[in-house]
């Protein structure tokens, strides 16, 4: 949609609907496993040796290689 270059259907941006945790009363975006972060996804943490900082693209953060987003 419109230059859009994700793959496999349709991104958030152009109308995909997420799926929310499946805990009940919340509302927050489910990760892994149908859950948030909060209730039990886990985050991937960089793949530098000692970092423990979130993966932002390609395994690793920002400080390590990750590009920021324009």
């Amino acid at each position: 949609s419109g230059g859009c270059t994700n793959q496999g259907g349709v991104c958030r941006r152009h109308g995909a609907e997420l799926e929310l945790c499946s805990s009940k009363g919340c509302t927050n975006i489910s990760m892994k496993g149908g859950v948030c972060t909060k209730h039990g996804a886990k985050k991937k943490t960089c793949s530098s040796e000692g970092c423990t900082n979130q993966v932002i693209k390609g395994g690793v953060c920002i400080r390590h290689g990750a590009k920021k987003k324009t």
